[in-house]
């Protein structure tokens, strides 16, 4: 016999609802949920419609570069007279501001640090000074993060493509 999950009612054969609480008892497939999810924060705006096949294929060097960190300056500057270049340059220019302020937030936050003690033959020593695991865990994740979107924005540029940057694409620092 089959339980309502949120209120341990038994259930009528092939019902769909708990007739207590009104809990659905289908099964939910939380992996789907995720992967939906996830396509929805991939899935950003594409232009690139409004850009030459020439353009694309001549500057898609300079589009990588937007993606690695202080080389965005060399598309930014150095590629104008290129709608492909410049459109990666912006979005590789509000990357590196993000990761500008994420150095700042880790080397503040790596300032906050414990005193680790080791015990040796029964005496105290000081082993060091650590960051705890509550605020490096997060700044990995963040700094992980920022690394996927590296990639993901060259990607694009290698396959042709004006997609904004997820999460942070739509942003818009520079004209």
């Amino acid at each position: 016999m089959a339980y309502c999950s949120k209120c341990g009612k038994e259930l009528e054969k092939n019902a769909k609802f708990c007739s207590k609480c009104g809990q659905s008892t289908e099964k939910k497939d939380y992996i789907d949920e995720i992967s939906k999810s996830v396509e929805k924060v991939l899935d950003t705006k594409d232009s690139t419609k409004d850009f030459t096949k020439k353009d694309i294929k001549e500057n898609m060097a300079m589009g990588i570069l937007a993606y690695l960190g202080v080389l965005v300056l060399a598309p930014y500057f150095g590629a104008k007279h290129s709608k492909f270049a410049q459109y990666h340059a912006k979005q590789g220019m509000n990357l590196f501001l993000l990761e500008i302020a994420y150095t700042i937030l880790y080397s503040l936050l790596s300032l906050i640090t414990v005193t680790k003690y080791q015990t040796v033959y029964g005496i105290k020593f000081v082993a060091g000074k650590i960051t705890p695991w509550f605020i490096t865990l997060p700044l990995g994740l963040i700094g992980l993060g920022i690394f996927a979107l590296v990639v993901i924005g060259i990607i694009n540029v290698c396959q042709g493509k004006a997609k904004e940057l997820p999460v942070i694409g739509k942003i818009k620092i520079f004209k």
